[in-house]
């Protein structure tokens, strides 16, 4: 999957980050309410987390930052380059979208801890 920002060149391949990253993030989305510039953070939060590999926007640490204290410099980075908001919220949503696939549902939680039997336990 790709995104488009013209300003860091164009077609961006993004990539999922780890289970926790996008656990934090989809999380927030999902609870978010009607607040729009929490919402513009957390996408801009999301490129960057999805672009890192890219090298185009700060690398997220979670020890230092919370989700939206890094959207909110992610943001101001995107909107200095010139992109705006309705392309952050649009690119963003693809970036929030992929790491929400990522997320295990509890059935396939259950399915994996089903799969191994007892006989299978030696191994």
């Amino acid at each position: 999957m790709n995104i488009d920002i013209r300003q860091f060149g164009g077609s961006i391949d993004i990539q999922s980050p780890n289970l926790a990253t996008c656990f934090e993030f989809v999380s927030l989305w999902s609870t978010r309410g009607e607040d729009t510039a929490e919402l513009g953070r957390l996408c801009a939060g999301a490129i960057g987390v999805c672009i890192d590999h890219a090298a185009k926007l700060p690398k997220y640490n979670p020890a230092k930052h919370r989700p939206s204290e890094y959207g909110h410099i992610c943001l101001d980075r995107l909107l200095n380059r010139g992109v705006s908001p309705g392309q952050v919220y649009e690119e963003g949503i693809k970036c929030l979208s992929l790491m929400t696939s990522k997320i295990p549902s509890q059935k396939e939680v259950d399915e994996k801890v089903n799969f191994t039997t007892p006989e299978n336990m030696d191994t």
